[in-house]
């Protein structure tokens, strides 16, 4: 994690907003649910465990998709005569012959191999909770809020930020003026290629079209077809998987069909400007409070903020209208 005084972005940790414009969507009422994560752990002997220790700085620690660092590596088992050690991430070693070659290879000898430890894949949002959780789940390390430490890992281009923002606002005030019943617009972001940005505007009103062609299912759609035109091009520096750590901007909050779509596409972030409290699928308090984005029965999470400045007006909709 980046220390927050290595971020030079104003950050208000306490109200989760990033240069007094944007606005962290989180699900707050879930915060101190422990989300479990499945770990590998092996029993060893007291004298094992600095090569462990070793192992792990050297081969899992930083490799880990799933950040372990505010768990305690090491417990004693029940008997206190050997120490139960977390190795890995099932996410970053997927199965046990895997997991035995690489100790093997690094001449780690250990008792057993314990398959069925779960751990919180975040640490708890305060220090009451440390003693719960330690005890019923796995020793944890008081780091701080995680939410804080999330925050400050963020990056922002805050000037294309405001760019994307100005230009969708722009063309859905466009599309509004030519009798777009929905003006709404988003646009596609690829990290590897910023300069080409993806433009998609509501189609459900133009009879070429139908009632799902909505501006971020179109948008998933722009992105496929120019992967596919590109596909045999060897100058190609796009990514490899449909939207995967793409940035996506959009006028209105995305409705249930649209946010899922973001998540089966794997983008990294979506920025919304006005939020639609009947419809949307990513604020608490929007639709049926699904916060799609970040759900834990989905197998994958993206972050969601709302710009919360007064600098872009875009169009009105009707309170039931899906976008």
């Amino acid at each position: 994690m980046v220390k927050k005084c290595n971020n030079t972005l104003k950050i208000d940790y306490k109200k989760c907003i990033v240069e007094e414009r944007l606005l962290q969507i989180v699900n707050l009422e879930n915060v101190n649910e422990a989300d479990l994560v499945d770990v590998w752990a092996i029993d060893i002997e007291p004298r094992e465990s600095r090569k462990v220790i070793d192992l792990i700085r050297c081969h899992t620690q930083d490799q880990d998709p799933i950040n372990l660092q505010h768990i305690k590596r090491i417990k004693k088992s029940h008997d206190n005569k050997t120490l139960i050690t977390v190795v890995a991430s099932k996410e970053l070693i997927s199965d046990l012959s895997e997991l035995e070659c690489l100790l093997k290879k690094e001449e780690i000898n250990y008792k057993s191999v314990i398959e069925d430890v779960k751990v919180p894949r975040i640490g708890p949002s305060t220090k009451e909770l440390i003693t719960e959780w330690s005890t019923k789940y796995w020793p944890i390390n008081w780091n701080g809020n995680p939410n804080d430490q999330i925050l400050t890992s963020y990056e922002f281009d805050m000037d294309l930020i405001k760019d994307l923002l100005g230009r969708i606002t722009a063309k859905a005030s466009s599309e509004q003026l030519t009798g777009n019943r929905f003006p709404i617009v988003s646009a596609f972001v690829d990290p590897k290629d910023k300069a080409n940005v993806l433009f998609a505007t509501d189609k459900r009103c133009n009879p070429s079209y139908n009632m799902l062609d909505h501006s971020i299912m179109r948008g998933i759609r722009k992105v496929a077809e120019r992967q596919k035109a590109n596909a045999f091009n060897k100058t190609f520096t796009g990514t490899t998987y449909l939207c995967v750590d793409y940035d996506v901007y959009t006028t209105h909050e995305p409705c249930s069909m649209c946010a899922m779509a973001l998540i089966h596409s794997r983008v990294k972030r979506c920025i919304f400007i006005k939020d639609m409290p009947e419809t949307g699928s990513l604020k608490v308090g929007s639709g049926d409070g699904y916060c799609i984005h970040s759900n834990k029965a989905l197998n994958s999470k993206y972050e969601v903020f709302q710009w919360i400045g007064s600098e872009y007006d875009v169009p009105k909709l009707s309170k039931s209208t899906c976008t």
